[in-house]
């Protein structure tokens, strides 16, 4: 029997009960949620990671917490308890920075670019794989009308965020840019009204999401 690991906040008189299924360990000023699990190699269900999600968002509602991604594992409660205290500087400054906060996401999926005039006279072949190499030869870093565009948007924004994370990645009709911002709670209503003001350029639509637990925010800053 293994623990499966949610998310840590801090430990006050009044947490939360857990949800069904869970349970919660509190040691050195920290408080875990977790749920005993069978050790298994099978992938996770679609229903199980919507259930582990929906616990992290309930407690996220009510408190400042650090979500962990799912898949996290302990031995026991007293490794549990080890892991607490060893992390607990870091862990409290996280939390502190944290605190009050909430992430905001927006997706943009630009349209893929056109070939050039000379890859149009390649053979049908040749046009595909230098279509692939165009596509990922980027994969891992912004091009420079996305990387603009990431800035227009942020700077739309302003005043609305206190830290920003951004990433790019292929999709089927294009390139995905993902932008996630540290909100305020109390700025989320802001944030959602300059947002739906932003106008992608044309071919390129926008998606809208959260308020969610800061999984990409989770991480010392140091």
């Amino acid at each position: 029997m293994k623990y499966l690991l949610y998310c840590v906040f801090r430990q006050e008189s009044d947490d939360p009960p857990p949800a069904p299924g869970t349970c919660v360990v509190a040691a050195h000023g920290l408080t875990a949620v977790v749920s005993p699990v069978e050790e298994t190699s099978a992938a996770p269900s679609v229903a199980s990671l919507l259930a582990y999600e929906k616990v992290v968002e309930a407690i996220h509602g009510a408190r400042s917490v650090i979500p962990l991604r799912y898949g996290c594992l302990m031995e026991s409660e007293p490794a549990i308890v080890r892991w607490l205290e060893d992390h607990r500087q870091e862990y409290l400054a996280l939390l502190s920075r944290l605190h009050g906060l909430t992430e905001m996401g927006i997706r943009v999926l630009c349209a893929a670019r056109r070939g050039s005039l000379r890859e149009s006279c390649l053979p049908p072949g040749a046009a595909y794989l230098a279509s692939l190499r165009r596509r990922y030869s980027a994969a891992d870093g912004f091009a420079p009308e996305e990387a603009q565009l990431a800035d227009r948007i942020a700077g739309s924004l302003s005043g609305c965020y206190t830290e920003q994370r951004r990433e790019i990645s292929p999709a089927d009709q294009g390139r995905l840019v993902s932008l996630y911002f540290l909100t305020p709670r109390s700025s989320v209503e802001c944030f959602r009204h300059k947002a739906r003001q932003i106008r992608p350029p044309g071919g390129a639509k926008l998606l809208l999401s959260g308020p969610w637990p800061p999984y990409n925010f989770a991480a010392s800053s140091g």
